[in-house]
């Protein structure tokens, strides 16, 4: 982050990570709603100052906006707000594909990296047919480190510190839409980027701009 906080940073990132799993899986805290620091410190034993840094950084990355005297506020986002999201997203995306294959960034220990990582969507199933959340949080965390791996190899910071914010958002409302009988689609679609890469095709990457996962759901970006 941009700001120095005296928290020691674990605890920090550890209420975040909580909070951001709760927000993805909606069970407490729903979109409208308002997250208390008290409520929160109270139930992770925690002072309210981590609580409160945490916050600060899901408001920086425009998940919740805090409210004074009134805790943050859960942002929603409509479907307009989720294709301009998107948008974003593919506009930066593109930067990073094109640095990477223009400069020929991508060696065997990436591709490596990311074949183990599709080996991992491979048997995320498993925890889908376990539990649907832990699935689809199992598939959260497995998303981050894919793109945000892609991202870093391209060199861009600043570029890649605006992915990470605009995905936080997307995840927002994209996760609630991945379920079991996605996830043969959601190993192809991330195959065909680490290959595409590899080969340095760029018109393919462009292609595959949307996941195929999401053409039947609700929100569908190409429409």
């Amino acid at each position: 982050m941009s700001y120095q906080s005296a928290i020691p940073q674990s605890v920090t990132e550890e209420v975040t990570r909580y909070l951001h799993r709760q927000l993805l899986v909606r069970n407490r805290f729903q979109p409208g709603s308002f997250i208390r620091e008290n409520d929160v410190a109270e139930e992770l034993k925690v002072s309210r100052s981590p609580v409160r840094e945490a916050l600060k950084i899901l408001e920086s990355y425009g998940i919740v906006k805090t409210l004074p005297r009134r805790g943050a506020l859960v942002l929603q986002y409509t479907n307009a707000d989720v294709g301009e999201i998107y948008d974003v997203r593919v506009l930066l995306e593109s930067k990073v594909y094109s640095r990477i294959v223009k400069n020929h960034l991508l060696n065997d220990e990436h591709y490596k990296h990311l074949m183990k990582c599709i080996d991992d969507y491979r048997d995320i199933r498993a925890a889908f047919e376990k539990n649907l959340q832990e699935g689809q949080l199992d598939f959260f965390d497995l998303e981050c480190r894919f793109h945000f791996y892609i991202h870093e190899i391209s060199g861009l910071t600043w570029t890649s510190e605006l992915l990470k914010k605009t995905y936080s958002r997307l995840f927002q409302y994209m996760i609630h839409n991945v379920g079991l009988e996605d996830l043969d689609s959601i190993l192809a679609f991330h195959t065909n980027i680490v290959e595409n890469l590899r080969s340095g095709d760029l018109v393919a990457l462009g292609e595959n701009r949307i996941e195929s996962y999401m053409l039947d759901k609700a929100y569908r970006p190409d429409k």
